[in-house]
């Protein structure tokens, strides 16, 4: 019978196997962390520049000084200076013995812990951005050595190590280390993915489940305060331990409630903190959710977008004005709310949850299309990190990876089959895995909050070829107990198609809902009474007169529709929304075709203060048919930029795969 390697070793109470399992696992830990540090300080010496949002780090400096986790009321100018890189080093003694410090207006506080690393790493060397390479290399060792421990659980020693080598140094990994703040999540969800294997992997008993679930924990309430994005793994640690140990179902719900209370006991307790601290004064965890709508992530999963976006806007600004004017409109009247606080977090939670009721489908096509990506992660990214470092590999691997650029989806699926045939328990968790964190990146599709997730496909190429060379064995040996049965393959690939025409079910049945949730606003944008526009053309735009006098707070939005003969304007042309120099990023470009129809196209955006007409590109006159204003937009809470096509009413309303979602794209 196929059974998953010989792992795990360290769980068997030989005390040597214990030792070389620890010998080999600090040993990639050195290994990896002197090459992480190497990598950092290498990277700064070739004039690259790592972004981690520097300007928040001033509590950190105050920690490397001793002054505890505060900030200064007002900020000292040197320090100013410092987190604005004007200057790459700061000196304690330039903080004034009379300076205010304090907690008062820091928000700092969900990312403490991450700021107390930076601190100590600071205090022992000296206060420059210079000098992270030393907590680059831990961070990225003890991702190294997390994903090693995981290959373990499938495979042998050799094979766990050559590939933990491998992901060390994938260009996607490596060169997403020196974003220290982005990429300080990998080591705590590769070690809670370890621990989650533990647990499927053991045959459960008191000790084994309350210590596996107080060590996760501790690695999440502490991952917590370095970064948000480890939150999800919370509720995917407590399913694990609902329906995947093995156990019968009275002694696996027994198990289950003793382990998730240490699981959540001991992750509030350690994030206590971080979670205070969110709660008073860092309410932004859904506005970045919010940011993931917009149509530059759609094109990244590679799919098709609808007629309608819900995101017309790329900037932090933009979102927040979008989602506070929508609570306005569900509440005429609310005070002004400030970003990040509190009340912020209940109107982004609702403005998100509101566009989830209306298009569920969407959110289904976007986890399966980022868990399509995900398993194709190492055969993207093929050019070298460093144009000088192990050229010749790198040039094998790009070869290699060429001639297979869709392979990850079969090893994936083949690894899975293998393992649904041995053990349905185990087959169903790694189904639910995959799923669940494979979809998960689809909020806001960028390498740096996925980059973590590579060695999921590597972990499927060495589990087979475990598989392949223990099959050979077994050939030699003639001993079929090696090999599943017919019956097990059956079974696995019964319960693989149920799986398959399930997610497809779901999704059929959420467009249906879909369908029947945007057709009516869809239909109100078209019936809604319109009063013209008057835009005469002014340096390439079409100027409209300022539709508010002030801003309001919350803002106030107003819906303008432009009608364009596409067929007239130039080819490759944009649509392009203007607003004035204080609202960077609020304009909105749709690329028209200009092989359309002879049919006027209809394009209906929302629109802040600020907006001053739109402009085409070395358009004749004809191309722009009329610009309107729907004069009652306070009907609308939800108000989705809208773009009607001759024929758009026989377009799905909702979002599709291009193809099967797996293309690769340009090398990055």
């Amino acid at each position: 019978m196929v059974t998953i390697g010989d792992a795990p070793r360290v769980l068997r109470s030989r005390f040597g196997a214990v030792v070389v399992e620890a010998f080999i696992a600090v040993t990639v830990l050195v290994a990896a962390t002197t090459w992480g540090a190497w990598y950092w300080n290498q990277s700064l010496a070739l004039g690259r520049h790592p972004f981690f949002y520097q300007l928040y780090f001033e509590p950190a400096v105050m920690l490397a000084c001793g002054k505890g986790f505060v900030v200064a009321q007002p900020q000292i100018p040197s320090m100013g200076r410092f987190l604005a890189e004007q200057t790459d080093t700061f000196d304690c003694a330039d903080i004034p013995a009379n300076a205010k410090l304090g907690t008062d207006g820091m928000f700092q506080g969900a990312y403490r812990y991450l700021m107390t690393s930076v601190g100590l790493t600071w205090k022992f060397t000296r206060i420059s951005w210079r000098t992270l390479g030393p907590l680059a290399g831990v961070l990225f060792g003890i991702t190294i050595a997390a994903a090693y421990a995981i290959f373990r659980l499938g495979m042998g020693r050799v094979l766990s190590a050559l590939l933990a080598w491998l992901l060390s140094v994938s260009t996607l990994h490596v060169t997403n280390l020196p974003h220290i703040l982005d990429y300080s999540k990998a080591p705590f969800f590769l070690l809670v993915i370890f621990l989650m294997g533990l647990l499927v992997r053991m045959r459960p008993s008191w000790r084994g489940v309350l210590a596996t679930s107080v060590a996760a924990g501790i690695v999440l309430g502490i991952g917590y305060g370095f970064r948000s994005d480890p939150l999800i793994a919370v509720p995917a640690f407590v399913l694990t331990l609902a329906l995947f140990l093995d156990a019968r179902w009275r002694e696996r719900l027994r198990f289950a409630a003793g382990g998730c209370v240490a699981f959540l006991a001991t992750f509030f307790i350690v994030a206590a903190p971080v979670i205070y601290s969110v709660q008073r004064t860092w309410n932004c965890q859904w506005h970045t959710v919010i940011i993931g709508l917009g149509n530059g992530f759609t094109h990244d999963l590679q799919l098709e977008p609808a007629a309608y976006d819900w995101m017309a806007g790329v900037t932090d600004e933009f979102v927040a004005v979008q989602a506070t004017s929508y609570a306005a409109r569900l509440n005429p009247g609310i005070k002004p709310i400030e970003f990040c606080s509190p009340e912020y977090g209940d109107v982004t939670r609702g403005f998100m949850l509101d566009v989830v009721r209306h298009s569920p489908a969407d959110f289904i096509v976007r986890a399966y299309a980022s868990a399509l990506q995900m398993v194709q992660l190492p055969l993207r990214w093929r050019n070298p990190p460093m144009l000088h470092l192990a050229v010749d590999y790198y040039k094998i691997r790009k070869a290699v990876t060429s001639r297979a650029p869709e392979a990850g989806v079969f090893l994936v699926v083949a690894a899975v089959f293998l393992i649904t045939a041995s053990s349905l328990r185990l087959g169903l968790f790694l189904v639910a895995f995959l799923l669940y964190f494979g979809g998960y990146p689809a909020i806001q599709f960028g390498n740096r909050h996925f980059f973590h997730f590579e060695f999921i496909t590597w972990w499927a190429f060495g589990f087979l070829l475990q598989q392949a060379v223990a099959s050979g064995v077994a050939l030699v040996r003639h001993d079929p107990r090696a090999f599943p049965s017919p019956a097990q393959l059956r079974r696995a690939a019964l319960v693989l198609s149920a799986v398959f025409v399930s997610l497809v079910t779901s999704l059929w049945l959420a467009r249906l809902y879909q369908h029947a949730s945007l057709a009516p606003l869809v239909d109100a944008y078209v019936k809604a009474e319109r009063e013209p526009l008057i835009a005469p053309m002014s340096d390439g735009v079409y100027r409209v007169a300022a539709l508010r006098e002030k801003p309001t707070r919350p803002e106030t939005a107003d819906l303008v529709e432009i009608d364009v003969n596409e067929w007239q304007c130039p080819a490759g042309s944009v649509l392009k929304f203007v607003y004035d120099r204080s609202r960077f990023g609020f304009a909105h470009d749709v690329p028209l075709n200009p092989a359309q129809p002879h049919l006027t196209t209809r394009i209906a955006v929302p629109v802040f203060f600020g907006f001053q007409g739109v402009s085409v590109a070395d358009a004749k006159p004809e191309c722009i048919a009329g610009l309107q204003r729907i004069t009652h937009p306070e009907r609308f809470a939800l108000m989705p930029a809208l773009v009607l096509r001759p024929g758009w009413e026989r377009e799905p309303l909702h979002q599709s795969l291009i193809g099967w979602g797996i293309e690769p794209p340009p090398d990055e």
